[in-house]
């Protein structure tokens, strides 16, 4: 029955992809629903994507561990999607607008240089489709004793799906499927998490006789909450997940409604798996806390076993397409358009699919032969962290120019990578990364040649003609019909 099911939601799934690749796209429709995507459907896809294997498997791991605290990982991401709006939302928009951009790297061209741009890409695609190599291996791990196959072949079928959904659904397509895949997930394990908790005797039982600290949301230690909370906000001015809802918004406000209302669902969401490692850890005290989240599901009964694992594979779905769609997207735009400047877009799918395919099969094979390296690398993401301050501090401070940026980023960036595989001695990676990066840009700024750099000058022209724009829409007379 379970196997039934879990075909089923495969089936429902690629369907909708099947329907998506039937309609006609342009290049900027496919690569980010360039103004198709409305609060309705930027809920789900960002929500969907911000959950992931981490938000449900690793987040009950950790509360088995420390406790509640474990929920500031995903609230640091809904943290920095609302900063992100309202502190660098305008420069994405702008240069969108008059540039037609569609990666972050393209904004860091148009801001800083090509140079910069380059360095960009290259985190962010290694990021990606590290992030992504892991998921077909997750999946498997769920599907194997649901399905009773081996579950290497089992991964290599999943990354086949995964690589389909991605090349013929486009961003709109992800969007719609996340709105089943969001569903599930809130449907499973919210369910699961109440009858847990329930079944651990209650919240107040679960106060009693686990130790305090676990219900304290300054574990392990003050400075390790602000470097997660902090380092997982500022990385998000610089990640692809959310910057492409700024792209493919219908409007400024379906983009400031749909972030917020995606990052509330995921602080709440957050909740339902750290509530169930909890309770693990009253119930099964000396259990596996990698596990937790199955052992407790199955020791409530087959049908909460089967809702947690839909509710698993859901957020799985709901990110692989579209970390793999993500890197496609800066490896067409950022490298093949380089190289070739005039290609055309029939040119350009081809080369998208040419690489999804590619790259989805060499990145499956990887994540299978080293899911622990790749688990290690993924927390290299940190990196990230150093190129949204860069970009922060040159919104409000025009004088940094790209000469300040590429050093900063790349100095930092590589701090932030050696601390992490030096496993992360004393404090998290953000801190030596910033002490390094941070005073880089700040003494390359200062000795900047020109007041103004020439970026930020691009920057406030194609700011001007945005506001102009939206300020003529609001203008326009209403015509009576």
């Amino acid at each position: 029955m379970i196997a039934l099911v879990v075909l089923l939601y495969f089936a429902l799934t690629a369907g909708i992809g099947l329907y998506m690749v039937r309609q006609k796209s342009s290049v900027a429709e496919f690569f980010v629903a360039k103004k198709g995507l409305t609060a309705g459907l930027i809920i789900p896809l960002l929500f969907a994507e911000l959950i992931a294997g981490a938000g449900t498997v690793g987040n009950a791991a950790t509360a088995f561990k420390i406790g509640i605290s474990s929920v500031w990982v995903n609230w640091g991401m809904s943290i920095g999607c609302i900063f992100v709006f309202y502190l660098a939302g305008k420069i994405y928009l702008a240069f969108s607008k008059k540039y037609a951009a569609m990666s972050v790297p393209q904004v860091y061209l148009h801001r800083f240089d090509g140079k910069t741009r380059s360095v960009m890409m290259i985190i962010l695609v290694a990021v990606y489709l590290i992030l992504f190599a892991q998921q077909p291996v997750a999946a498997a791990g769920i599907l194997g004793p649901l399905l009773g196959m081996d579950k290497t072949l089992l991964a290599w079928i999943v990354g086949a799906i995964f690589i389909f959904l991605a090349i013929t659904g486009g961003m709109k397509g992800l969007a719609w499927m996340n709105v089943l895949h969001s569903f599930v997930m809130y449907l499973g394990l919210g369910t699961v998490c109440v009858v847990a908790v329930s079944a651990a005797g209650g919240l107040g039982h679960m106060q009693a006789v686990l130790p305090a600290k676990m219900f304290a949301f300054t574990q392990p230690d003050m400075l390790t909450v602000i470097g997660w909370v902090f380092g997982t906000a500022l990385s998000f001015f610089a990640a692809s997940t959310v910057v492409v809802v700024l792209f493919g918004a219908k409007s400024t406000t379906s983009a400031r409604n749909g972030i917020l209302w995606a990052s509330i669902l995921v602080i709440i969401f957050a909740l339902f798996p750290a509530l169930i490692g909890m309770a693990g850890k009253v119930l099964m005290p000396t259990a596996s806390a990698n596990s937790i989240l199955y052992v407790v599901a199955n020791k409530l009964g087959p049908a909460y076993a089967a809702m947690a694992s839909m509710g698993i594979l859901a957020a799985i779905l709901s990110t692989a397409p579209a970390l793999l769609l993500i890197s496609i997207t800066m490896l067409t735009q950022d490298m093949v358009r380089v190289f070739k400047p005039d290609i055309s877009d029939k040119e350009e799918m081809n080369w998208a699919r040419i690489f999804t395919i590619v790259l989805g099969l060499v990145a499956t094979y990887f994540g299978m032969q080293s899911t622990s390296i790749l688990a290690q690398m993924a927390g290299a993401f940190q990196i990230r962290a150093v190129a949204g301050v860069v970009l922060l501090v040159a919104i409000f401070w025009p004088r940094v120019d790209s000469r300040a940026a590429f050093w900063s980023m790349l100095l930092g960036g590589i701090v932030a990578a050696g601390w992490h595989f030096a496993g992360n001695p004393y404090c998290t990676s953000l801190y030596p990364s910033l002490a390094v990066g941070l005073p880089i840009l700040i003494i390359l700024t200062l000795m900047a040649k020109k007041p103004i750099a020439d970026g930020h000058e691009k920057y406030v022209a194609a700011l001007k003609e945005l506001e102009e724009e939206e300020l003529n829409k609001k203008n326009q007379p209403t015509i009576a019909h």
